[in-house]
């Protein structure tokens, strides 16, 4: 038996071996090609930069051209207009550049692939949905901007903010900021973030678990978006209130707005939504008294419109 189970690891070892072996030369392929066509996006410009170059280059040769001194056809052949120092520097120097750029073009240190893509910072975020917003894949080092790369990062909606630093031959290092949920936005369709603007996002494994729970069974199974997001005062009224409540637990619907218990009591308050704070904490704190003196009394207060604050003596429906 332990011949037979060596003998297939031994077997499958090759084999893997082989498989390898055999998809390297298709990497390459593949990378050549990419390459390939990078390296024909980046001659596009630097022919229009040498364009210059070269028409100061054909200026110092005399071209054929024809003249009728007295009457008579005289042709000059083309020849040099001679040497000087500050042209044949010039052209060393066009002559340089261009090899350079061939030698950095056709040399693979220099382009950039995943393997030499970097990424700090992530806890919840995966390398491959990062990198996929790079577009740096098989582009020389000489061609990437950091400021163009970062932009395109921050695309990313999990993304709060990045810094970007190239090094050589090839190495890019990115670091992320994460998105920071303040709150958990639970509807019928699911659990999501929200974040400080409102934004809300579904939940993503590994990140953290806010505190704040804000309780919306009329919500609709599907993933909330821009038009109807949570408003940052709706969503500071909330935070304000489970500092000053202990309470982490808040329901929302569309009707009566925020709504919640009262801790210690049977009453149950409509809030409405986050405007007039202040009011509205005035009068929950005028209407604790009425409230303390009857605890287990069954009722609504709604404080939707501070200045009329009043109590309803039923059941609360959320």
């Amino acid at each position: 038996m332990k011949l037979g189970s060596s003998g297939r690891r031994t077997y499958e070892t090759r084999s893997a071996a082989a498989g390898q072996a055999a998809s390297q030369p298709q990497a390459r392929k593949r990378r050549r090609a990419q390459r390939t066509q990078r390296f024909a996006q980046q001659w596009e410009v630097v022919a229009d930069t040498l364009s210059g170059g070269l028409g100061a280059v054909a200026g110092w040769l005399r071209w054929p051209h024809i003249r009728w001194p007295e009457g008579k056809l005289h042709l000059e052949l083309p020849g040099f207009s001679g040497f000087h120092l500050a042209k044949l520097l010039s052209l060393a120097l066009l002559v340089g550049v261009v090899t350079l750029f061939i030698w950095f073009s056709d040399n693979d240190s220099f382009f950039v692939y995943q393997e030499n893509v970097n990424f700090g910072g992530t806890t919840f975020l995966e390398t491959p949905e990062l990198y996929s917003l790079t577009d740096v894949e098989a582009w020389s080092i000489l061609w990437l901007e950091p400021s163009l790369i970062r932009q395109q990062v921050l695309k990313h909606p999990y993304v709060a903010d990045a810094s970007v630093s190239i090094h050589w031959p090839a190495q890019v290092r990115v670091a992320i900021v994460e998105v920071t949920p303040i709150a958990i936005w639970a509807t019928e369709g699911g659990d999501y973030w929200v974040l400080a603007d409102g934004r809300a996002l579904p939940v993503r494994s590994g990140g953290i678990t806010p505190t704040l729970r804000l309780v919306d069974p009329q919500r609709e199974a599907r993933v909330p978006g821009r038009s109807d997001r949570i408003s940052s005062e709706l969503l500071a009224a909330a935070l304000h209130l489970q500092e000053k409540l202990s309470l982490n637990e808040f329901w929302y619907s569309s009707s009566i707005g925020l709504n919640f218990p009262l801790p210690e009591t049977k009453t149950w308050v409509y809030w409405g939504d986050g405007s007039e704070f202040e009011a509205k904490q005035l009068a929950l704190n005028a209407a604790k008294t009425e409230i303390q003196s009857n605890p287990n009394e069954a009722r609504t207060l709604s404080l939707i419109a501070p200045n009329r604050p009043y109590f309803r003596e039923y059941p609360a429906q959320r």
